[in-house]
């Protein structure tokens, strides 16, 4: 795409964490591995198409590991680019070009393997990851167990579509779940009546290869889903849609037992999800399956009641486009001025929606938007000036750069936010989708909760706005 602002940054950052130090041969070029010059044609492509000059490349004997770290942190530039420039547009980062990019960077990591650096390894074809997760002695002491048994399509089932590529051990499970969630699933429903489930990618699957599927999904968003996601919905869901479920090797559907659809809407209200940034894309991509096997039962208006039925809560990665099948409240905190782009990848992924939504000064703490489906509400907070919690008895303050983007804002309370609204309603909204309420149904708060929330979120709800 012509004029893309990201292939100036790209073409600056190689200068600069590539070349910089290299060794310049103005008489002769340099024979650079065939991985290198096939990633290299793709980001010249995309540099050239935008209209910035292309890197003459051959022309240094730079050291690869450069290339290699460079190649990994695509998605690092983009995003720490935000505060120079002028303006973004969601059509920039749905580009084609950018999008081969990303898939050329992934593509290069794996020619990589065992070679460069300290030797990582990658495989862009290594499916979820699922956990079964037991919360009886509460989210520190919770245990995590490699699912093996069938997912009962009766039960209330919360899954946590977490964009984790992490160590696939049960140490690094309960780690990164309780860095993440921390205070949010403290709740007896997650002990009682809800089977929690843990969803991510092992450390394995590339970033670079992450951030195709994300970007393909932003651009695709109705249809577009990986071979990893059909099999995470065959291994875990088919019993959600219809009994006895035959597919033929192009995967469609050749015989099944349908429910009534009274029963294929329960089962599906039994499906509630939350998602964290790029697992948020994710969770999408495995309902566009979902979907998609269920019209191939039933009749649209049936497979349509019933997705609808699905209830979706995310951080850090507004909705792909405004009219969803499923439902949900998307949360996300932002600074009021917006200095320095608190939440990088909301702004990044869809610009246009995150100035809609974003707070402003006159707003309350909080504001309440309705998407055009009238199932899916954004819900925007004010970023605090100070987030501090206690962990292990000690207080603990976030302090980088981007953390607006950081899910203490909302799963653990403030020590310096005397009503904590944000941690409150959070919780709320996970507990009651999670026991099957849906519509404003889970917007409704417990008379236990302080006097000051309850006076705060009657306002908050009371300026419910339509975003056109």
């Amino acid at each position: 795409m012509k004029n893309n602002p990201f292939a100036k940054v790209f073409a600056g950052a190689f200068y600069k964490d590539v070349l910089d130090g290299a060794v310049f041969t103005p008489t002769h070029h340099t024979e650079h591995p065939r991985r290198v010059k096939s990633f290299m044609r793709q980001l010249n492509r995309f540099i050239a198409t935008a209209g910035e000059t292309p890197i003459m490349y051959p022309k240094y004997a730079f050291d690869e590991h450069k290339l290699f770290e460079y190649a990994l942190f695509l998605r690092g530039y983009m995003r720490d680019s935000q505060s120079v420039l002028a303006h973004l547009k969601q059509e920039y980062a749905v580009d084609n070009d950018l999008i081969s990019l990303f898939n050329a960077s992934s593509e290069y990591v794996m020619a990589c393997n065992g070679k460069i650096g300290d030797k990582r390894t990658f495989d862009n074809n290594v499916g979820y990851k699922v956990w079964k997760t037991d919360l009886t002695s509460g989210l520190a002491e919770a245990s995590y167990q490699p699912l093996e048994e069938k997912i009962s399509a009766q039960r209330h089932n919360l899954f946590l579509f977490m964009p984790f590529r992490i160590k696939d051990t049960e140490e690094m499970v309960n780690k990164w779940i309780l860095n993440t969630m921390r205070q949010s699933l403290d709740n007896p429903v997650y002990v009682n009546d809800v089977d929690v489930y843990a969803v991510h990618y092992p450390i394995q699957k590339s970033r670079s290869s992450n951030v195709t599927s994300v970007l393909k999904t932003l651009k695709m968003n109705e249809s577009f889903y990986e071979p990893e996601d059909l099999e995470f919905v065959k291994n875990n869901w088919l019993q959600f849609i219809a009994a006895d479920i035959e597919l033929n090797s192009l995967n469609k559907v050749v015989s099944a037992t349908p429910y009534s659809a009274e029963k294929l809407a329960e089962n599906f209200r039994n499906i509630t999800i939350f998602s964290y940034c790029a697992g948020t894309a994710n969770a999408h991509r495995c309902l566009n399956v979902l979907y998609e096997i269920t019209r191939q039962i039933y009749d649209q208006q049936t497979a349509d009641k019933a997705i609808a039925e699905v209830f979706v809560s995310s951080y850090g990665f507004l909705p792909v486009r405004d009219r969803l099948r499923y439902s949900g409240i998307h949360f996300y905190t932002n600074a009021v001025d917006d200095k320095n782009r608190r939440e990088p990848f909301v702004n990044l992924n869809n610009h246009e929606l995150y100035e809609k939504t974003k707070v402003s000064n006159n707003d309350m703490p909080a504001k309440l938007s309705v998407l055009p489906d009238g199932r899916n509400y954004i819900l925007a907070f004010k970023l605090a000036d100070k987030i501090g919690f206690y962990q292990n008895n000690e207080l603990e303050q976030i302090t980088d750069g981007e953390f607006g983007h950081n899910m203490a804002n909302i799963s653990t309370p403030n020590v310096y936010d005397r009503n904590n609204y944000a941690h409150n309603i959070f919780k709320t909204v996970l507990a009651n989708s999670s026991v099957g309420m849906r519509g404003n149904k889970v917007l409704n708060v417990k008379k236990s909760i302080s006097a000051d929330n309850l006076l705060l979120h009657s306002v908050i709800l009371s300026q419910i706005q339509k975003i056109k």
